[in-house]
């Protein structure tokens, strides 16, 4: 909890704590709240950045909603969307099979093992793909639907949909190099779809089931159908909606995946472009920064809106009847308004569906089916009454009976260890091809791309280490610098805020929340042109300043519900030996601090480390690159040395691997608390 509350005449006592929050409120203010003001004032501007700027009033934004394009990224962007909410039914799956697992040994060895494939960087993911499952005429995508005759179907299903001839026989589909396949790649990369942070989120709160209800079901007989639908799902489906919100949040913000995947242009006839690439090009290629500002506006306007309803579904269960049915009628009336609109019909769909009334319909049956009961009762009509005195002897199971049921059993432990190694395999099966491929030569690579063939070309990675070795350089200084900055400003943040209730700290605490459900990337534009009138562009420390500015957020909202929870006697104890606020933050919150600071350093270290849209806008000169964008700009070169590629790919995971090696106790710590024996 956090301290006594401080009144204004006491501020001279403890006046030395708005030191502790200055650091905060500056890096906020200048990279922040004021880059968001700066877009907000220029989306009135015809504006390129520069020398030219004219008020135009409310024209970009008129323009805006006139632009086809705009509308169609917005489409597009909860069509992804919806679809990555689908790909959540994988994590679910796997999830729940290794909650099931009756062995703790095996549960504990699945959970490390999901979290491999999270210290491979997100970007090298999507280069893997663009570079081994996409390619037209090698592809492994390609060669499986061959071979597994699913293109067969996909060419009736050609002809039969009308598609346009996308699939055809004899021809290999082109999936980013054709417009209308473009957004299938999007959608299917990263098959089956696992993340690791979804997985371990679903078993913390299955962990968290009371062990007794799995005993109540037991003796009720129910199978694993039900268990799953009438026990575990109801318990989780909070975080379900959460998470679904979320995802759907994190879609349209970024850029970045598809920027990877697609390209600044969006693929073929710009028809992969979401609005924050469209919000780029319109900056940086078509140098309309008026323009781009009002489209900032627009999608934080729509993030907060969604964060403000995933605020809505984690209360749902504690709003009154009348205010759940007036959010299901607005919804309802949202996405009729959709449909007559024309646009955004896969979010009306979405709507219409969230807006039914699942619980009255279900009381609606539930009423029918006792009616019916009690009719029956009344007519004398007892299923029971014939056999009272069969059911006093408990009937003994047939051996046949027994031996289907084992045999039953085994068929339900099989299947569940074999979706959870084939979704294992399925997300290793990058880093496999990675590996073997970085010790191949190109004629090896094009006769077997993903088997170990001799001799092995070990210098692969003596050409890729040259061919990055600036790059890593840069992004060690700017990760380990920027998590050290964060850390050290977060955690006085956090001081400040769990120690004492200070005067303005309310509103200073509300300024950080609202940064947390701003996209950063709406504020990119002028972000950049602060940068450049302070003379940052094409600078590290312009990288290491921003990220220090926006790690602070999260982990100034980690650490205070840590600092909270330590003893107020500590803190009285050091009072009464003279220690101020500087000393009990030496003394007390720091060494206390470890595990947690070495949680929220690894995170911001790797979200640093992986980032590459940032340093893609403001860095020009090639020495000054992060790794993430030198594998970006080497992976798009036309003519390719796959083995030196893959090994440069290894060598830029190598370092969070190594991180993540000598942190392991700070993840299985969190994996095993709350373990329960499936």
């Amino acid at each position: 909890m956090a301290g006594k509350s401080i009144k204004w005449r006491q501020v001279h006592y403890h006046w030395e704590m708005y030191l502790f929050i200055l650091p905060t409120i500056i890096l906020i203010a200048l990279f922040q709240y004021y880059p968001a003001m700066s877009g907000v004032f220029h989306s009135f501007y015809r504006w390129n950045g520069a020398d030219i700027s004219e008020y135009v009033g409310f024209q970009n934004y008129i323009k805006l909603l006139k632009n086809s394009d705009f509308w169609r990224s917005f489409e597009l962007a909860f069509t992804l969307g919806i679809f990555n909410v689908i790909k959540m039914i994988p994590a679910l799956a796997v999830a729940v099979c290794i909650h099931r697992c009756r062995s703790e040994f095996m549960q504990l060895t699945y959970r490390i093992l999901f979290v491999i494939p999270m210290v491979i960087p997100g970007l090298i993911i999507v280069l893997i793909w663009r570079s081994f499952f996409f390619e037209a005429t090698a592809g492994y995508l390609n060669k499986f639907l061959f071979s597994s005759g699913l293109f067969n179907v996909l060419v009736w299903a050609d002809h039969f949909f009308n598609w346009g001839g996308i699939f055809k026989v004899g021809n290999s589909p082109a999936w980013l190099g054709d417009p209308n396949l473009i957004v299938s790649a999007c959608i299917l990369w990263g098959f089956p779809w696992v993340g690791s942070f979804a997985v371990l989120m679903y078993l913390a709160k299955l962990q968290s089931i009371p062990k007794d209800i799995y005993e109540a079901g037991d003796v009720d007989g129910v199978n694993w159908w039900t268990k799953f639908t009438k026990i575990e799902l109801p318990l989780i489906v909070s975080s379900i909606n959460l998470l679904l919100v979320f995802v759907i949040i994190d879609t349209i913000k970024d850029a970045g995946m598809i920027l990877a995947l697609a390209g600044m242009e969006g693929g073929p006839g710009g028809n992969a472009t979401v609005p924050a690439l469209f919000m780029l090009r319109k900056a940086f290629i078509d140098q309309d920064m008026g323009f781009a500002c009002a489209v900032g506006i627009i999608l934080t306007i729509i993030v907060m809106s969604l964060q403000k309803m995933s605020n809505i579904l984690t209360v749902w269960n504690d709003m009154k009847e009348w205010q759940r049915k007036s959010v299901q009628g607005i919804a309802f009336a949202v996405a009729i308004l959709l449909f007559y609109t024309g646009h955004f019909r896969a979010v009306a769909i979405a709507l219409f569906i969230a807006s039914i009334p699942y619980h009255d319909i279900a009381m609606f049956f539930r009423r029918i089916r006792e009616n019916i009961r009690n009719a029956n009762e009344k007519s004398g009509v007892d299923s029971g009454a014939g056999n009272s005195v069969s059911a006093s002897m408990p009937e003994q199971p047939e051996p046949g009976i027994k031996a289907v049921g084992l045999l039953k059993d085994l068929l339900l432990r099989g299947m569940k260890h074999f979706t959870i190694l084939f979704v294992l395999l399925m997300a290793l099966l990058p880093m496999y091809l990675m590996v073997i491929v970085s010790i191949k030569d190109n004629t090896q690579f094009y006769f077997a791309p993903a088997t170990l063939t001799k001799p092995f070309h070990w210098e692969n990675w003596k050409v890729a280490y040259e061919m990055i070795t600036p790059s890593l350089a840069n992004s060690f200084v700017i990760s380990i610098t920027g998590t050290i900055c964060t850390l050290f400003v977060a955690l006085c943040a956090a001081y400040f805020f769990a120690r004492y209730r200070m005067p303005l700290s309310t509103f200073f605490w509300n300024a950080i929340l609202i940064m947390m459900m701003m996209p950063a990337i709406a504020n990119l534009i002028p972000l950049f042109n602060l940068l450049n009138d302070m003379n940052l562009l094409n600078t590290l420390s312009c990288l290491i300043i921003v990220g220090t500015s926006a790690g602070q957020i999260f982990a100034i909202f980690v650490l205070r519900s840590f600092v909270e929870d330590i003893p107020q006697d500590l803190f009285e104890a050091a009072e009464i030996d003279g220690a101020n606020h500087f000393q009990q933050m030496r003394i007390i919150v720091l060494p206390l601090s470890g595990p947690i600071l070495g949680t929220v350093g690894v995170m911001n270290f790797i979200s640093q480390w992986n980032d590459f849209v940032m340093p893609l806008i403001v860095i020009r000169d090639h020495g000054k690159l992060p790794v993430m964008v030198q594998l970006l700009r080497i992976a798009g070169e036309y003519i390719k040395l796959w083995g030196p590629l893959m090994a440069g790919y290894a060598l830029a995971s190598i370092p969070v691997i190594i991180l993540f090696i000598f942190t392991m106790k700070l993840f299985t710590k969190g994996l095993t608390e709350g373990a329960i024996k499936g």
